[in-house]
């Protein structure tokens, strides 16, 4: 069978997969679901995760996830999806979440993305390079290129957290002006709707991890020198990235700001002028509502936490005092 072909079948054992885990929602591990499917627990893994990685419960608004990677008898929540051994439906009905007869477009594509962001952590993946290929194809038969092999950085910052490996970085930072150079202990990489990301250390006095955009990053290194992670490292990085709940409001034409710095957000109520919202958002969150507010403009406000009430004045002065010091 062609690698594409194969891949093909494997993908195509998705739905099959999603009405057997139905049957058992307690879970079962990834070696028995693939032999139950005829085909083998790596390649049903890396499809299962490319798809969890797609997350299409929010690009179809279905309203929840609808496969999770878990350990049984562990009450952990952030279980690594590359390595765990079980899987389960967290879906009333997974065939319908996944949509499978009714993809849109944007979908599809957004698919494509997710099996592109997979092919920069595995530049040497050949069968899921032909298997993107043939996906382009079906999607854009006019020929536009051929699809990237990925993001050299990331590539780098994977090999970095799987080896123990600092890195040089000239970094942009995103909340101070300028840029720098930092050595870093990258502890994991991960995909976001703002991009790839890495979660690194050391500690110093302000933070414990420190998050950094990929995208911010100039130049990297990967040095000879290892480090060993610290022993709560999981907890570090689920502590980096626990969400603040926020509820302001602000202009109806501009609740597309709090969409683009937030998590996620819920409209509590609005109406012809104003919205009504709750946000969630990752540290800093000062920073991320200050710069909220100051897009939304002056009618744009913060319920609660009254603690962040001044978040968009306290950046608005960050800012004027950095231009008044430029010549």
């Amino acid at each position: 069978m062609s690698p594409v072909a194969t891949y093909a079948a494997r993908l195509a054992a998705l739905p099959r997969a999603l009405a057997i885990l139905e049957l058992h929602p307690q879970g079962l591990p990834l070696a028995d679901l693939a032999a139950e499917l005829g085909t083998t627990a790596d390649g049903l893994r890396e499809v299962v995760l490319a798809y969890y990685l797609a997350d299409l419960v929010e690009l179809g608004n279905f309203g929840q996830p609808v496969v999770e990677f878990f350990a049984p008898g562990t009450s952990d929540e952030d279980v690594d999806p590359t390595t765990a051994e079980w899987v389960r439906v967290v879906a009333r009905d997974p065939e319908h979440e996944l949509g499978v007869d009714h993809l849109s477009a944007e979908q599809l594509g957004r698919l494509h993305d997710a099996g592109a962001d997979l092919r920069t952590l595995e530049p040497d993946n050949e069968e899921l390079a032909a298997a993107l290929e043939a996906f382009r194809q079906a999607l854009w038969p006019v020929d536009s290129g051929p699809v990237a092999t990925g993001d050299s950085t990331a590539q780098q910052l994977h090999r970095a957290v799987q080896e123990h490996r600092r890195v040089r970085i000239t970094y942009v930072r995103q909340w101070h002006p300028g840029s720098g150079e930092r050595v870093i202990e990258p502890y994991r990489l991960v995909r976001t709707r703002r991009g790839w990301e890495v979660d690194a250390g050391p500690s110093d006095d302000v933070a414990a991890v420190r998050t950094f955009l990929v995208s911010g990053i100039q130049s990297s290194e990967v040095l000879d020198e290892h480090f060993v992670p610290p022993a709560d490292v999981d907890d570090l990085v689920s502590a980096q990235r626990s969400p603040v709940t926020v509820e302001l409001v602000v202009p109806q034409d501009r609740r597309w700001a709090v969409e683009r710095f937030a998590e996620n957000t819920e409209v509590e109520d609005d109406d012809e002028q104003s919205v009504k919202l709750t946000a969630t958002l990752l540290p800093p969150v000062q920073q991320r509502l200050g710069l909220t507010l100051l897009t939304c403009g002056p009618n744009a406000f913060v319920l609660a936490p009254r603690s962040l009430e001044d978040s968009g004045l306290e950046l608005a002065r960050t800012l004027l005092d950095h231009h008044r010091a430029t010549p």
